[in-house]
């Protein structure tokens, strides 16, 4: 192998643990909420993605501290999040609403700095919010 050929080698080598390791640091961070709460001890101290629905009617915010406090679930698993930030728009009435909490867990709380939810114009009004509107 002469010099030009161990130079590519060794710069194909490092584009590919580069590669390796943003793909793991990416795949590795977003959780449903039962993975998540599996691996809690796991996850302590770190920052994580959760992926759930907001529990209709368990969402309380305080303007003062721009706190929401919420359920969320993936169907088989719930936990109790803290969220700290801008209101998410979380519509009165709706159900089903997709959420994407990143933060860390604190004891059995799960604190947010950053919350994503499905877009308003997709959710799906139960009935008893139809007749209202």
């Amino acid at each position: 192998m002469n010099k030009k050929q161990r130079l590519i080698f060794g710069v194909a080598i490092i584009i590919a643990l580069l590669g390796y390791l943003a793909y793991m640091g990416v795949a590795s961070n977003q959780y449903e909420v039962s993975e998540a709460v599996a691996a809690k001890e796991k996850l302590a101290g770190k920052i994580i993605l959760v992926n759930g629905s907001l529990i209709t009617g368990t969402d309380k915010w305080d303007p003062l501290s721009r706190t929401l406090t919420f359920k969320m679930t993936d169907g088989t698993t719930t936990i109790d999040v803290n969220y700290t930030g801008e209101k998410p728009d979380i519509p009165p009435g709706y159900t089903n609403i997709q959420v994407v909490a990143t933060g860390q867990f604190d004891n059995n709380e799960f604190k947010a700095y950053k919350m994503l939810t499905k877009c308003p114009s997709k959710y799906e009004a139960s009935p008893g919010n139809i007749a209202k509107q």
